[in-house]
């Protein structure tokens, strides 16, 4: 037996870039704390300490050949639950981002597939990201003569969701789905997204010293690619941050993920050109250890420096035990 976990995921945006690939990427690596926003019933289930595995492998055939060309995330991740079952949480992402007449019919369609193929209990959910009252999709219902049918799904509104709540809120997943409302209040105004881009990048930089540095190098991933800015608005974005950049993100100047970014590529484009690549090649090593050192005198622990800077632990107790000799290595 097993629990479904069934999203769907359907929107366009901005010229140039894949949305549909940056909801998928971001819930892949933000899976736990996307649960426990989304589907709280569902995370107080899984048993988060004994891992999920991702299995990488598209759905049947019989379920998504009615999809029109309609891509779908094929991720099947594979859990323990609390009560010591071993349980598959079946992954498909929709988020809907405009109202469609059909959609409840649609879900219906495919959990009916699902359920058909592979016989399991289904937890079934619509993400709606548009900011419209009028998209409040209903249960579907079917009559005729007597045979009835009703089927519901749980549904997650943008257009309700509180923003001064989300910026309070300690899951991450809040600042994406933050992200995901400036998109849609700003779709028609770039100089608009620039600036509410340019405060939410500066207060996520500002706050999250303490986040996972993966999570937080996720999500800045995840908002700088979808809040979309012409080439200009970019330039001055990236020159308006540099500077809360090497204050407060000096470790994000070492993400290989990061250096793909808008902002951050245009960080290092600059750099570049201006000729000051001190710690981004040959004095890479030396400029890492000094961050390391400054990280250690401010209270960080070996493990979450050596995490952030990206050195070994033994290198990072080395550091230490340079700047505090008399101290015994932890």
């Amino acid at each position: 037996m097993g629990e479904v976990l069934v999203l769907e995921k359907r929107v366009i945006y901005s010229p140039g870039t894949d949305y549909d690939a940056l909801w998928k990427k971001i819930i892949s690596e933000l899976f736990e704390e996307f649960i426990l926003f989304f589907a709280p019933d569902l995370y107080e289930a899984i048993d988060f300490g004994k891992g999920i595995v991702f299995l990488e492998q598209e759905l049947p055939k019989v379920i998504i050949k009615h999809k029109k060309g309609k891509r779908i995330a094929d991720k099947i991740v594979k859990v323990s639950l609390k009560n010591g079952e071993e349980k598959y949480v079946f992954i498909h992402i929709e988020i809907q981002g405009k109202e469609d007449p059909y959609f409840s019919k649609r879900m219906f369609t495919y959990f009916y597939r699902l359920f058909d193929r592979f016989q399991e209990n289904i937890y079934s959910i619509a993400i709606l990201t548009d900011l419209s009252k009028s998209n409040n999709p209903q249960a579907f219902q079917y009559s005729f003569y007597g045979t009835e049918l009703t089927y519901r799904f749980n549904t997650y509104k943008f257009n309700e969701e509180d923003i001064p709540s989300l910026k309070k809120s300690t899951n991450p997943f809040a600042i994406a789905v933050l992200a995901g409302i400036y998109l849609y209040q700003t779709e028609k105004n770039y100089h608009k997204r620039y600036e509410v881009k340019k405060k939410l990048l500066k207060d996520f930089i500002l706050t999250n010293q303490n986040l996972n540095p993966d999570y937080a190098e996720a999500l800045f991933y995840f908002i700088d690619y979808l809040l979309y800015l012409p080439d200009e608005l970019t330039k001055q974005l990236t020159k308006d941050l540099s500077i809360n950049i090497e204050k407060e993100a000096k470790h994000m100047l070492y993400s290989e993920k990061l250096k793909e970014a808008p902002t951050f590529a245009e960080y290092f484009k600059t750099v570049r050109e201006e000729g000051f690549e001190k710690g981004m090649e040959k004095g890479k090593m030396e400029e890492k250890r000094n961050l390391a050192a400054e990280l250690l005198r401010e209270g960080f622990s070996v493990e979450k420096v050596a995490k952030i800077v990206r050195l070994s632990l033994d290198e990072v107790k080395e550091i230490g035990a340079s700047i505090h000799p008399n101290q015994p290595e932890s």
